[in-house]
């Protein structure tokens, strides 16, 4: 049996096959990995029905059961893309595509649900802390966006709980990331997370600190500012990737501490593993524990970043399987 699983982020729509048998749930021994994988460019299509179609075309199968992650929220049956213009019944768009089942889900809650059904290599350890199986797991991370979710244990299987923590407001703490803020207000009337977290936040900060240092910015990408910050080529580039992990630390203990996560922090998204290297040359852990007097909390929490790019299709596939009745049997 082929199922259909899907990230859909503001960029690329990355799409997997999984190939099931419903007689190995009650083993336990699934294979939640897609043996085949398409990825699409979302701005090639004008909406979700017909990307899905083509992807389906290309993977040349008529699948009847799927699940669709999106970066965006679920509300009343209806998904809303945030950083694109689509919006879209699921029921109407299961009925269009012919599937028996389809599940929507946020993306980081497909995120979250894959953090149980990888392997151990598939993280990499930033800070050890101490275990704790009956507290929440916090997942958050960037990419095109910044996303974040609760993964809460709920009587020997897990509960997750989407959120919209990147649109929080973003918090400097030393006078060059209030300067930082100060020139982004001056383009907007409010700087959330996301607008330092993601790849347009690189870009963000890279325009922020040479106009603070009176340099005219380049056009870069938020790959340009990635490369170049990383082999230091670019002076205001490499400040910029630095300052990005120094937020990316201060973000994680503040939402650690909102969402009481002595489960652990997983760290996701298209950016983080890119930057392993650089995280130890910034101030990521000082910033991760500079929380006062609940220093101690946040130091006693286990801090692991996801190496896997394809994690969120495991989330939608465990997701797909383990809430779909007709998959149980």
């Amino acid at each position: 049996m082929n199922l259909l699983v899907a990230d859909i982020g503001g960029t690329n729509g990355r799409f997997g096959l999984v190939d099931y048998n419903p007689q190995v749930y009650s083993s336990g021994n699934i294979n939640y990995t897609s043996a085949k994988q398409v990825t699409l460019k979302c701005a090639e299509y004008p909406d979700m029905g017909s990307m899905i179609q083509d992807c389906c075309k290309q993977l040349n199968v008529t699948p009847e059961f799927a699940c669709i992650a999106i970066a965006g929220p679920i509300e009343n049956g209806e998904a809303i893309m945030t950083n694109l213009n689509w919006q879209f019944s699921i029921e109407d768009l299961r009925k269009s595509l012919n599937f028996k089942t389809l599940h929507v889900i946020n993306d980081f809650a497909a995120h979250a649900f894959a953090v149980p059904y990888q392997q151990a290599d598939e993280f990499f350890t930033l800070h050890y802390g101490k275990e704790n199986n009956h507290c929440p797991i916090l997942v958050m991370g960037p990419g095109t966006g910044f996303g974040m979710a609760q993964l809460v244990p709920n009587n020997g299987s897990w509960f997750v709980i989407p959120t919209e923590g990147g649109h929080a407001s973003f918090a400097p703490t030393n006078e060059k990331e209030l300067q930082i803020k100060r020139v982004l207000l001056e383009k907007q009337n409010h700087v959330s997370v996301e607008n330092i977290m993601s790849g347009a936040g690189l870009v963000n900060l890279y325009h922020a600190l040479a106009t603070i240092a009176g340099v005219a910015p380049q056009d870069y990408s938020p790959a340009d500012v990635s490369s170049k910050g990383m082999s230091n080529t670019d002076s205001i580039c490499h400040d910029a990737v630095l300052t990005f992990c120094d937020v990316l630390g201060e973000v994680a203990g503040d939402k650690a501490l909102s969402t009481g996560a002595r489960g652990g922090i997983v760290i996701t998204g298209g950016i983080p593993a890119k930057l392993l290297d650089m995280i130890p040359k910034s101030n990521f852990m000082e910033r991760y524990k500079n929380k006062g007097p609940l220093a101690d909390y946040v130091n006693d929490i286990t801090i692991r970043v996801v190496l896997n790019d394809k994690a969120a299709l495991v989330g939608s596939a465990a997701w797909l399987i383990h809430n779909t009745p007709e998959l149980k049997k």
